[in-house]
């Protein structure tokens, strides 16, 4: 038997032995698949495996990592990065090894820049700690400009994708539709119906779009569809009818999802937009 063989068997039986560990993140436990998914990250990022399941987060099939782990690996490079801030702002320098000598304009977090991309109004996080998040920012948007060499495809933290996370960047509600897992996973039956959707709920202003349609591509939850469409009005004006377009694609594939509702049930409008009920 060939080394790389006996390793590889080794990895998948830590992985089957480590699955039934109540003190794994909850995308872990019962799923040695995820764990050889993020046993390979550590080693091509040449990390601890046990770091990897603590700071390495998979959202949508995407690796995200935590803004410490990303500071870590463009330091372990050899590049110098310096963070400063406090409760109001945050901002983020790397002088590359290569060219020490350039010092460029330090990348900056603050209220104004956290309002113009809808973060700093959202509930969660933002909300409760503003500096964490924006130094997050900061040191991630440095990173991906000055030192994308040093984080081998793992550029954007859990919460630029969308999900719930601590002060710490770590995800705090994992849900089927952003861990990859190596089961299906059964959605989520709407509570009172598709006609939900017609209802608007206060929502914070949205203009990161991209932040925006992943939200949507993620979920296929009635409440939280019902919510988005009316996020999309804060979006700039040319953006807003391919994201309700992507809204309505979702409704649908929630309509297939749900069990059959009654062919008397009337149509459902959607800001004054038909959704045939049942569409297919």
């Amino acid at each position: 038997m060939s080394r790389e063989i006996a390793v590889q068997q080794s990895s998948v039986e830590m992985a089957r032995l480590m699955a039934d560990s109540t003190m794994l993140p909850k995308a872990y436990q019962k799923q040695p698949a995820n764990l050889l998914f993020a046993f390979e990250y550590a080693d091509a990022l040449g990390i601890p495996r046990i770091n990897a399941l603590t700071s390495i987060h998979v959202i949508d099939g995407k690796p995200t990592a935590s803004a410490d782990l990303i500071a870590a690996l463009v330091r372990r490079a050899g590049h110098k990065m310096r963070i400063e801030g406090d409760e109001t702002y945050a901002e983020a320098t790397i002088i590359r090894a290569d060219d020490p000598e350039y010092v460029p304009n330090p990348i900056r977090w603050d209220e104004g820049r956290a309002r113009q991309a809808g973060l700093w109004t959202r509930k969660g996080p933002w909300q409760q700690y503003p500096g964490a998040m924006m130094r997050a920012r900061a040191i991630t948007e440095a990173a991906r400009m000055w030192a994308s060499d040093a984080l081998y495809g793992v550029v954007y933290t859990a919460e630029e994708l969308g999900a719930q996370v601590d002060m710490d960047g770590n995800p705090v509600q994992v849900s089927s539709q952003r861990v990859q897992s190596d089961q299906p996973q059964q959605p989520e039956r709407p509570q009172s119906g598709m006609d939900q959707l017609a209802a608007a709920v206060e929502q914070p202003a949205v203009v990161d779009v991209d932040s925006f349609l992943a939200r949507v591509e993620q979920t296929t939850d009635t409440d939280e569809l019902r919510a988005l469409w009316t996020e999309a009005a804060q979006l700039p004006a040319h953006e807003v009818k391919g994201a309700r377009d992507l809204i309505e694609a979702r409704v649908e594939l929630a309509q297939m999802q749900a069990e059959p509702q009654p062919e008397s049930e009337p149509e459902l409008t959607l800001d004054g937009e038909i959704v045939e009920d049942g569409a297919a």
